[in-house]
């Protein structure tokens, strides 16, 4: 990279109030170790305990959801190894956390679907889904979880959780980008 690229890098990071970015691969560990130094970087944001909470919460699923369901590396997409990025900012009071990684494109139908129903549900009805799946609602057969990722991160929200696809050039249409925003 020039100078001048992370220059405007560093300055574009600014202007968005960029407090936190890891671009890379990811393990158990490396999730760990990013969310220490997450909590640390909230802690002299001076965000509330109950703001910081629900970023912190948030960031770890998108993390986790990057390191259980992520295609591949973005140098080799034959690699199967977890990789993808994840942005946390500050713009006003508002806290954003944005996340991406690689994802087969036979999953985007199953993944739209699950994300507009949520987007379509009231913070209530995301709070009575999210207790039924943790009282052992049916289970997601794409899960590797309990199925709570997505629900995790809307309920954490303060307004409906943004997606999007973006096919991923050279794949032959295989694999797709995989965007996820929430707002705190």
């Amino acid at each position: 990279m020039h100078i001048d690229m992370f220059k405007a890098f560093r300055q574009f990071v600014t202007e968005q109030g960029v407090l936190f970015y890891y671009n890379g691969y990811l393990s158990q560990p490396i999730v760990a170790a990013t969310g220490e130094a997450l909590r640390g970087r909230l802690e002299a944001d001076n965000g509330s305990g109950k703001v910081s909470r629900k970023v912190f919460s948030t960031f770890v699923e998108m993390m986790q959801n990057i390191l259980h369901y992520s295609e591949g590396g973005s140098v080799d997409l034959n690699e199967k190894v977890p990789f993808g990025n994840v942005a946390v900012g500050r713009l006003g009071e508002r806290y954003y956390i944005v996340s991406g990684n690689i994802i087969s494109s036979q999953h985007i139908n199953r993944l739209r679907d699950k994300l507009e129903t949520i987007r379509a549900m009231s913070s209530d009805e995301i709070k009575a889904e999210y207790k039924r799946k943790l009282r052992g609602g049916e289970q997601d057969d794409n899960s590797k979880g309990a199925g709570l990722g997505f629900l995790t991160v809307a309920r954490e929200a303060s307004e409906p959780i943004e997606y999007s696809f973006e096919a991923l050039p050279g794949s032959n249409d295989a694999l797709s980008f995989f965007y996820l925003k929430a707002s705190i």
